[in-house]
């Protein structure tokens, strides 16, 4: 099974959208580290546990992805519908919608961020041991 920062970088680029520039997984790289120019997406993970116990063992796995936005200065897009979209994405796909952070304005590059977490619930099939 893929990590959850791999299934959600994969949803993302799936959906093409065009106002992202750039996908992060992880820290980002030193030589884009106050990069006003294009937005950023960032995705880590924040969840990764196992869950739904019985029988004395787990069936499922909790996993969860922050996913922080850098939106480049001056883009001029409509952030919030673009937003909504993202949402409705990892919803349509199984995710769930944690928390969904107000937009913060950096004080040093004047860039707007905004976080979001998801989590989704895996099933385990039972093995074989």
């Amino acid at each position: 099974m893929e990590l959850p920062t791999t299934q959600a970088n994969k949803l993302i680029v799936s959906a093409k959208y065009s106002w992202i520039d750039r996908i992060v997984i992880g820290v980002i790289p030193r030589e884009l580290t106050g990069n006003t120019d294009e937005t950023i997406v960032r995705i880590s993970e924040w969840l990764n546990e196992p869950t739904y116990y019985a029988n004395a063992t787990f069936k499922g796995w909790t996993i969860g992805v922050q996913v922080q936005i850098f939106y480049k200065l001056n883009s001029g897009i409509n952030s919030l519908d673009d937003e909504i979209a993202l949402a409705r994405l990892f919803v349509k796909n199984g995710w769930t919608i944690e928390q969904s952070k107000d937009h913060i304005q950096d004080p040093d590059t004047r860039q707007v961020t905004k976080v979001f977490y998801f989590s989704k619930d895996l099933i385990i099939k039972e093995s074989e041991d």
